[in-house]
């Protein structure tokens, strides 16, 4: 819990009575590889910050199965959408490795909100990144070429080639997993 309490407060500066705020609500759980954290059209009543491991955001359309994004240590995991608005989710939220995670429960995060402005300023800061990251994304896919797109991953999140299985990589990127194994063999790793 330490690592990801120090990266929130490079973020916003709680203090010693917020932090314990937090601390009180955070329940520690480990999910196994390729277990479901949220199933699309399930409520999403918690999100939890990874301390190790890794998930995946993905649709299911007309039987496939299309990566969203990708989360690694110190992110949060859920669906932003349907954890905000309690509406059904609209993403399948999966592990991909072991995974342990310091969960919130919604109401437990609306009240530390409401009480604490601290809290109330991080998750604003929490949803304009996801925000910005989702534009970017959206951006990426209407007007980059697809070679350019995997050319970018490699060099913004190497890591997400190394952890994530290339089926997943390739559904992420827009591409088969056939022209993945083209840019990997013709792009240095």
């Amino acid at each position: 819990m330490q690592r990801v309490l120090f990266n929130i407060e490079r973020v916003t500066k709680p203090t010693a009575e917020e932090k314990a705020a937090l601390e009180r609500i955070i329940h520690p759980r480990v999910l196994a590889a390729n277990e479901l954290y949220v199933r699309a059209g399930d409520l999403c009543r918690t999100i939890a910050f990874i301390e190790k491991g890794c998930g995946r955001l993905f649709y299911e359309v007309d039987g496939w199965e299309v990566s969203k994004e990708f989360v690694f240590e110190n992110a949060l995991l859920g669906s932003f959408v349907g954890f905000f608005t309690q509406k059904p989710s609209n993403v399948n939220v999966a592990t991909l490795e072991e995974t342990h995670l310091l969960e919130l429960h919604y109401d437990d995060v609306m009240d530390l909100c409401r009480t604490y402005p601290t809290w109330q300023r991080f998750a604003t800061l929490l949803l304009q990144d996801q925000l910005m990251r989702v534009e970017r994304r959206e951006a990426s896919l209407l007007k980059d070429a697809p070679e350019d797109r995997y050319r970018r991953l490699l060099q913004e999140h190497p890591k997400v080639l190394k952890r994530i299985p290339g089926e997943f990589v390739a559904s992420y990127l827009g591409i088969t997993p056939e022209t993945l194994g083209r840019y990997r063999a013709g792009i240095a790793i």
